[in-house]
């Protein structure tokens, strides 16, 4: 029988727990110290309720779930994406639900990759003057090798998932005040690049160093939440472009079993409500190989490699 005695107990705790504290003592530490540190962190809670929030890519998936999300903490909603219809079925159904919000939505069209007359988006708002939230939430991806990859495809990512972002948000930043938040839907594989991604790896991988840019300039004030987002069952994926530059029009297996819309909104919202700057919403394995791409570079690409053997067109090799 083993022995559960209270030497043997004592024992082993003076055994293992160096190697609790220290990984504790790591993330705890930092935490505690940031409070002494300048920055948004250190304002209040965002109250979402009488806020203007401009949200672009807002017909479908995390956009529109966004939508719901703070259309129920009392925001005034400025809704933007390149299909009118799907925006205005949305304002009909935020209207007719039973979410009790004194402000009317409203929508208009955006195409980020020609984004034009973007002040005249800033007249939506309640006062006429502020866009107290902008959510950067327009995407797009891709599949296919890099040796297979066309320019065109590579520059057609980089539009949606970079240049009309800075386009945006260059546009609007005047008229967010340092009270208010930039909200940024970027990808673990901003942080991570993953085979047969190449060019929203590239593109996420570019975001995030123009929002930490921006974070270190004239508006350190400002809240800039960069949400780095793993699989969500939203049916992005089956938008991505091949390597003819046409949609693939079929859902990756992990993207299917990924987190639903409405849950990944609400983590959104909390996280810009308590704060913060980053959120990564993935899973704990995503977390791993963030912390291993630092830690131990080689064996993360290898384990990448081993990864997209696995991937159909890795498979094709």
């Amino acid at each position: 029988m083993p022995d559960f005695s209270s030497e043997m107990v004592i024992e082993n705790v003076k055994r293992f727990w160096p190697w609790v504290l220290i990984p504790a003592g790591l993330y705890v530490i930092p935490n505690l110290l940031s409070a002494l540190v300048p920055g948004p962190h250190r304002k209040p809670k965002l109250n979402f309720k009488d806020k203007t929030v401009l949200i672009t890519g807002a017909s479908t998936g995390l956009g529109r779930a966004l939508a719901f999300e703070l259309y129920a903490r009392g925001a005034k909603l400025i809704l933007t994406a390149r299909s009118i219809d799907k925006l205005k079925e949305l304002c009909e159904e935020l209207k007719g639900s039973k979410i009790k919000n004194r402000h009317e939505p409203v929508y208009r069209y955006l195409d980020i990759c020609e984004p034009s007359d973007l002040e005249k988006l800033v007249d939506l708002s309640l006062d006429g003057k502020t866009i107290d939230v902008l959510v950067n939430n327009a995407g797009l991806s891709n599949r296919g090798p890099v040796s297979e990859t066309p320019m065109s495809v590579h520059r057609q990512v980089m539009e949606v998932n970079y240049f009309g972002h800075i386009e945006v948000t260059r546009a609007l930043l005047p008229y967010i005040p340092d009270t208010g938040c930039i909200i940024v839907t970027s990808s673990v594989q901003g942080r991570i690049a993953v085979p047969y991604r190449s060019a929203y790896s590239a593109s996420k991988h570019a975001i995030q160093g123009f929002f930490d840019a921006l974070r270190c300039e004239e508006r350190h004030d400002l809240q800039i939440l960069m949400v780095s987002a793993g699989y969500m069952n939203t049916g992005f994926g089956s938008k991505a472009l091949d390597t003819s530059g046409k949609p693939v029009q079929k859902e990756d297996a992990d993207q299917a079993k990924g987190y639903t819309a409405e849950y990944s909104a609400q983590r959104v919202v909390d996280a810009a409500e308590n704060r913060e700057i980053e959120l990564i919403l993935a899973p704990f394995s995503n977390r791993i190989g963030i912390f291993l791409r630092w830690l131990w570079p080689s064996l993360f690409y290898f384990f990448m490699y081993k990864r997209g053997l696995k991937d159909e067109y890795g498979k094709k090799k």
